[in-house]
């Protein structure tokens, strides 16, 4: 047992700490009991790039452990961790770089793969050698990021979960990939960001929609949408949620329609989103249809291409929703609150808001949940190809390449018959 104050340790029948005084928690007990789940939980905190507070923050409101920060400084130091790294081998950091550039990481800029490097590699790097060397292996790349320039408007927002903006992503629908997001406008964190058969389907984004308030327990105080009937489902489960709410935005006003321009915290977002990631996508899938491997008027390619490309496609959009949450968004003239996503998002005391969750009963949600079942239909090509899989024993596809070879190998068994 130790002090949570000043990290001495202390024998287990204290009730106070022999060093400073300070009464000894109880919750030490649990966080001693737990020590390497609680060390992983550190460690994952702090690869995402949280600051002291923040880490100190979300272990007591969200794993019930109360510890201080020279504790945690401590703890930190015993698991070799340091916030500055002086000894890292450049070989090898060039070697992830490289990696992450590659696929649709080519048109991320120096902060994005900053921080990559630390989220899932574990290397604590600075960002000059990061910029350095990504002006040595892209520099045409780093010119052509540096010339634009985004311009935004103000936003004004009460807290996390007091609108959500939502949207579906139709540049990669001509491919057969529609994408759906949602975006919380206070924190900027993604809710949700999944690939989908159709944007058009009201049920689909009613069942995301659906999902993420099972979660949470709770809807926001207001979701805006564009016009249009692929969100009917979700404006009248928002509204009834919201039926008896007492404040200026309760039932029907739970839900707001608007252009997309107005929608602007979702639209910016997709802003970032196609520089940064689909841009690369569509420019695969431009490649292959020019150069006559893909046919977009073709059944059996365009099931074959879903099969092979959507899943390694989701994992990208998890990576993405991961690293947007845990980066930083910098302090900038206008009215956003600058902070890391999922900080703002559930430590929002920290910068001086509110969590404006609407609680949501479960048998309201079990209620709903009906209008979201979609129609079961068969399905003779996924048939098909999970068949031919498991006869010839390939492999699911981890990466795009390997994705575009499973393509060419489904097209030429196909030539065959």
């Amino acid at each position: 047992m130790f002090c949570t104050s000043c990290g001495v340790v202390c024998i287990e029948e204290a009730n106070f700490c022999h060093e400073c005084g300070s009464r000894i928690n109880v919750v030490v007990d649990n966080f001693e009991y737990n020590r390497d789940n609680i060390d992983n939980i550190i460690e994952e905190y702090f690869y995402h790039g949280y600051r002291y507070h923040d880490i100190v923050g979300l272990l007591a409101k969200h794993h019930g452990v109360q510890i201080h920060v020279r504790t945690l400084k401590r703890k930190l130091k015993e698991l070799g961790l340091k916030q500055r790294e002086t000894d890292f081998d450049e070989q090898a950091v060039r070697m992830c770089i490289e990696k992450e550039m590659q696929d649709a990481g080519s048109l991320a800029g120096y902060r994005y793969i900053w921080h990559a490097l630390r989220l899932r590699h574990h290397l604590i790097v600075p960002r000059g050698v990061v910029s350095a060397i990504m002006r040595e292996i892209d520099p045409d790349g780093v010119r052509e990021r540096k010339a634009r320039r985004l311009r935004r408007r103000t936003y004004v927002s009460f807290g996390p979960n007091f609108a959500w903006h939502i949207d579906g992503y139709d540049k990669l629908k001509p491919y057969g990939f529609p994408i759906h997001g949602c975006i919380c406008g206070y924190s900027r964190r993604i809710i949700w960001l999944e690939v989908v058969k159709s944007n058009n389907n009201p049920k689909i984004p009613a069942r995301l929609f659906l999902d993420a308030v099972g979660n949470l327990k709770g809807c926001p105080r207001v979701v805006r949408s564009d016009c249009g009937t692929k969100n009917v489902l979700i404006a009248g489960m928002q509204s009834y949620f919201r039926a008896h709410g007492n404040d200026e935005y309760a039932g029907v006003k739970a839900h707001q329609y608007g252009s997309s321009p107005s929608n602007q915290r979702i639209e910016g977002w997709w802003s970032f989103f196609r520089r940064s990631n689909s841009t690369w996508w569509i420019n695969i899938f431009k490649d292959m249809s020019d150069s006559g491997i893909l046919e977009l008027g073709n059944e059996f390619h365009m099931h074959c291409l879903w099969f092979c490309y959507s899943k390694v496609i989701q994992n990208e959009l998890d990576k993405v929703k991961e690293q947007w949450n845990s980066h930083y968004i910098r302090k900038s003239r206008h009215d956003t609150i600058p902070g890391v996503p999922d900080i703002l998002y559930y430590l929002p005391e920290n910068s001086g808001a509110i969590d404006c969750l609407v609680c949501v009963p479960q048998d309201k949600i079990d209620e709903v949940e009906p209008q979201c079942y979609l129609d079961v239909e068969e399905d003779p090509y996924t048939d098909y190809f999970e068949h031919i899989m498991e006869t010839e024993m390939w492999n699911y596809p981890a990466n795009a390449e390997e994705a575009f070879n499973l393509f060419q190998n489904f097209n030429n068994l196909q030539e065959q018959v």
